[in-house]
């Protein structure tokens, strides 16, 4: 199939600030493109002129074969008169890293979009009639190219627990919990005394990982956080996290090798088989229960399964099915 030029319009800096460091949507999605579609050009649409040199480039290009535009928000920096000069000239696609969280922005951009994508496994029921011609089912995806060169064998792996991710209070009291049960578990991320980790070296932890935690960032009621820290019950009540959602780690926790211990959320089912690719916690009191069960050869075995599991949910992979 004859592809027209693809321009990935995103911001190259995590939420927009250098000092954060590079973006996931350049280091991992753009380069995952790339990879499949070389020609490939990225726009940091979030700095400034950054959306007029979108616009004077994707006019400056030929009709045909036509131009396709893939934009990917973190904040709605394209305005609609923006996006209705693209679209005379490109095809446009919307990709979404947290669309069951941002509906306000998907609601608002549906409109001017050929195409969105959701990483919603049950997104059927959200997006109905007219919208439903345009979702696309894309449940977050991996850099496969990357990935495989950080994937240690399990036998190799000299981090026993780990979790990556931001530190909040609800989570800190997770992992005290745990500690409290006398296991250690390896924190990365925000605020955590380990410090965040740039996209490689998330990978390269995850990869040494035998079994690696996935834990909730969703509003959480447990009296015994919010004794602690009562600050929380109003964060809570300003959250808009109500519900449990789908993340980009349970794919790259599979992917990279580890065995995975998960929270519970709608639609997981529909890309793991419970039991045998991933492990869930009915509740956190449940989790060093959980590990103290697993032995190495259990661990491997799941860790082994997931990765099977996500194997064609590779950004690659996925992004030829999109494009072609």
């Amino acid at each position: 199939m004859n592809n027209g030029p693809i321009i990935c319009a995103a911001a190259k800096y995590a939420y927009n600030k250098e000092s954060n460091g590079v973006s996931y949507e350049y280091e991992t999605i753009y380069k995952s493109l790339r990879s499949v579609y070389p020609d490939t050009i990225f726009i940091d649409v979030y700095q400034p002129s950054g959306v007029k040199k979108l616009t004077n480039y994707i006019s400056s290009l030929p009709d045909n074969p036509r131009p396709k535009v893939l934009y990917i928000p973190f904040l709605g920096v394209i305005s609609p008169t923006a996006f209705r000069n693209i679209k005379k000239n490109a095809d446009v696609g919307i990709f979404y890293l947290d669309d069951t969280w941002r509906q306000d922005l998907v609601a608002t951009y549906q409109t001017y979009c050929d195409w969105f994508t959701t990483s919603d496994p049950r997104f059927r029921w959200r997006y109905q009639n007219h919208v439903s011609k345009k979702v696309r089912f894309f449940p977050f995806g991996y850099n496969a190219e990357k990935t495989i060169l950080a994937k240690r064998p399990f036998s190799e792996r000299d981090i026993d627990i780990s979790f990556v991710g931001a530190r909040n209070d609800y989570r800190h009291f997770v992992i005290d919990q745990i500690n409290k049960a006398g296991i250690d578990v390896a924190c990365y991320g925000n605020g955590w005394p380990n410090g965040p980790l740039n996209p490689n070296k998330f990978l390269d932890i995850i990869g040494r990982s035998k079994i690696s935690l996935n834990l909730s960032n969703s509003v959480q009621w447990d009296l015994r956080h919010l004794i602690k820290r009562p600050l929380s019950i109003a964060r809570n009540l300003k959250s808009g996290k109500l519900f449990e959602q789908f993340k980009a780690r349970h794919i790259e926790i599979a992917a990279l090798g580890a065995c995975q211990i998960s929270f519970y959320n709608i639609g997981l089912e529909y890309i793991f088989e419970i039991g045998k690719d991933i492990l869930l916690y009915p509740s956190i009191d449940e989790i060093p229960y959980i590990i103290r069960s697993l032995d190495d050869e259990e661990a491997e075995r799941i860790a082994k399964n997931g990765v099977e599991a996500v194997t064609k949910y590779s950004y690659q992979n996925q992004f030829k099915i999109l494009f072609d």
